[in-house]
Parts: structure tokens; C-alpha cells; sequence
């Protein structure tokens, strides 16, 4: 009985697999043509050949919305609606006119929701019959996949605005020079003993911290003692009152293993009124390991509005 059921199954899984598969057979081995329509394919519009006097049968694999398709010239047509298939029958009264447009919709709500044919008039010659293969996707996949997308687009929003402000002075001496960032005492820098966290996928060596009016930077060597390459995505700063301050890296280069790599840590500090100590939080791409640092501090400014 449980051999039975299991082979049942098996061939239920088997059979769904298939059909979440099903793709367009070979050239030459489908009974006229296929078109295969992805789920980003909604915007597509497929050319289909017609000639007065000759169906074509449309053959879907998903449930159509028969009755509500639009079909331009439709009184010029013979039409045969049903869930899987549509056939279209051009009349004389087609010969030689303009190519119309016929857009059907599927009846699941998936995506992509529609699809578009172009039907070109030939005087002989029509398509017999077209199959259409769907690749579809539900609409909270793609509405998830939106939602990063407009994160992801705010981000680099945010970035380039920063970028853009930082272009509000000149590059080289005289930036830091003009924006009040270095003044004739320069720019204060310090060296610090960080506290390691455990867990820590590398070691920082040879920290140094650095103040700015609105900036704080940090420079460290990083060693790598593991097996794997490792590769700084991101660093925010966390300080005392748990304030945080998102770091930009550089450079964005893969520590190997068994080497050093010296990387530099900048954070605006507009809102901040404390020296520390902050905590250091990295993180690399495409994977868990990360990088703590505690007792991160930074010198006071000399000269100038303070932090």
C-alpha cells in the first residue's frame, strides 16, 4: 500500500515538474509555431502571420479570458473563442489592409497578466496554428522583487546625493581647505586600541582614527587568517547613545587569505556630539562573516566648531 502511494506521488511530482518546465519543443518538432513568454515579456509583441480564408488557431497552456480579448477590425473576423483556444479567420475584406492587433488575457492573474499579437495580412500564405508556452510568476514575487528595487533605487538615490554634495568644493588641498574640514592645525589623527569581538573573521592592525568638521575616518590594516577570500560591503559606526552612522569603504578589494589590506572608513558626523567610543561594524559581500571593533575613538578638533 505505502509503495503504491509513494509511486503515486512520485509520478504527481514528476508531472508538476513537467509542468512548471514546459518550454517550447525543438525547431522542427512543433506542430506549427511556439512562442514562449517570460514573466518580464509583458511589454512583448509577438508577429503573427494571417491570410483571408485560413484560421489560425491560438493554443494557450494557461486559462484565457476568451471573451474579454480585443481585436481590432473584429467585425472583419471569424471568431472562436474558448479557455485554451482562439481561432481567428480573416475575411476578404482583410486582404491587404494594415496589420491589426489582438491582446488576450490570462485568467490566473499572474504575471505576465497579457499578451500581444501583432497580425500581419499575407495574401496566401497564414500561420496555422500557435502555440504559446507561459512562464509565469505571481504577483507577490514581482511585487517583492519591485519593492527592493525601489529600496535599492533610494539607496543609490542617497549616494549619489552624497556624492554630489561632496562636489561642492574643490578636489585636492584645497577641498578640505575651503570647506573648513582642515584648518592650520590640519587634521587631528590618533592612534587607538580597538577591542576585537569574538567571532571576528579578521584582525585589525595599526588603527588610526581621524576628525573633521562633519567627518570622522578610520584606517586600519586588515588581516585575513582564514581559508577564503573576504571583501568589505558595507560599515556603519555605533555609538554610545546607539546613534549610527553609515561608513563608505575603501577600497572595495578582496582581502586574501594570509594577507593584509589597508582600509579606510569614512562617516559624515553633522549630528554627532561625542568622541566615542563607537563600535565598528563590517560586513562582506555575499556572506555572514563579519568584522566588530569596540572602543573606536576619535581625537577632538583643535581648532574650529566642535563635534
Amino acid at each position: 500500500m505505502f509503495a503504491s502511494s509513494l509511486a503515486v506521488f512520485l509520478m504527481l511530482l514528476l508531472v508538476g515538474t513537467s509542468a512548471i518546465a514546459q518550454t517550447c519543443p525543438p525547431s522542427g518538432e512543433a506542430e506549427g509555431r511556439c512562442i514562449e513568454l517570460t514573466a518580464d515579456g509583458t511589454n512583448e509583441v509577438s508577429e503573427v502571420q494571417i491570410s483571408p480564408g485560413q484560421p489560425t488557431t491560438f493554443s494557450f497552456d494557461s486559462d484565457v479570458r476568451a471573451d474579454e480579448m480585443t481585436l481590432e477590425n473584429r467585425e472583419r473576423y471569424k471568431v472562436a473563442p474558448g479557455q485554451r483556444l482562439i481561432t481567428l479567420e480573416p475575411s476578404e475584406k482583410m486582404r491587404g489592409e494594415k496589420p491589426s492587433t489582438l491582446t488576450v488575457c490570462f485568467a490566473d492573474g499572474a504575471v505576465p497578466p497579457c499578451m500581444t499579437f501583432r497580425l500581419v495580412v499575407h495574401p496566401a500564405i497564414g500561420e496555422r496554428r500557435v502555440e504559446i508556452v507561459r512562464h509565469s510568476r505571481p504577483v507577490e514575487s514581482v511585487q517583492a522583487d519591485l519593492k527592493k528595487s525601489y529600496e535599492e533605487n533610494a539607496r543609490l538615490r542617497a549616494e549619489i546625493q552624497r556624492l554630489l554634495a561632496e562636489r561642492d568644493s574643490p578636489g585636492g588641498l584645497t577641498g578640505p581647505l575651503a570647506s573648513g574640514m582642515m584648518g592650520e592645525t590640519g587634521i587631528p589623527c590618533s592612534t587607538v586600541r580597538v577591542v576585537h569581538r569574538p567571532g571576528n573573521a579578521l584582525t585589525a592592525q595599526d588603527v588610526t582614527t581621524c576628525r573633521a568638521r562633519g567627518r570622522i575616518a578610520v584606517r586600519f590594516d586588515l588581516k585575513n587568517e582564514g581559508t577564503a577570500p573576504w571583501t568589505a560591503q558595507g560599515a556603519k559606526l555605533v555609538g554610545p547613545k546607539g546613534e549610527e552612522l553609515e561608513g563608505s569603504v575603501w577600497p572595495q578589494k578582496p582581502v586574501l587569505p594570509g594577507e593584509l589590506l589597508t582600509l579606510y572608513i569614512e562617516a559624515r558626523t553633522e549630528d554627532v556630539q561625542t568622541a566615542g567610543p563607537f563600535v565598528l561594524k563590517l560586513w562582506e559581500a555575499d556572506g555572514p562573516r563579519t568584522v566588530t571593533l569596540g572602543n573606536v575613538t576619535f581625537p577632538a578638533l583643535k581648532k574650529g566648531p566642535g563635534l
